[in-house]
């Protein structure tokens, strides 16, 4: 007897997360070539993009595999409404403790993380056709 699947797998999203640690410390060291606040600076953005898309996996797979789809549906809207706050919280802490900040660099850094997480469906579905 086969043992049941679970309604969403959450491979896709583990992957995810290493993909955007992996660009948090590339981001961070090629930062470092314009400066230390530059390079603190875009990991810090980097590290916000991380840290909420941490919360919405956690949120979000946390039912991944339960029989009940409107738990796992409960799930993504608590994940992304959490990201959301989790994201404005860090940066309006970011920009309020840390003086020394490089706006762009923030900014590139967090921009550049999300990138991650939109370009990682599309690497997915391709690896997956060549299957």
């Amino acid at each position: 007897m086969s043992k049941p699947q679970p309604l969403v797998d959450k491979t896709p999203a583990i992957r995810l997360l290493k993909g955007q640690v992996f660009a948090t410390i590339a981001i961070t060291l090629i930062a470092l070539i314009w400066g230390v606040w530059s390079s603190a600076s875009a990991g810090i953005g980097a590290s916000i993009a991380v840290t909420g898309s941490a919360y919405f996996a956690l949120q979000a797979f946390r039912h991944a595999g339960a029989g009940s789809a409107k738990q796992i549906v409960k799930g993504f809207y608590k994940g992304a409404a959490g990201r959301f706050g989790i994201t404005v919280l860090l940066f309006s802490a970011a920009f309020a403790g840390l003086k020394s900040l490089q706006v762009g660099w923030v900014l590139a850094g967090f921009f550049i993380v999300q990138l991650v997480a939109w370009v990682s469906p599309l690497w997915d579905a391709l690896q997956d056709e060549r299957k």
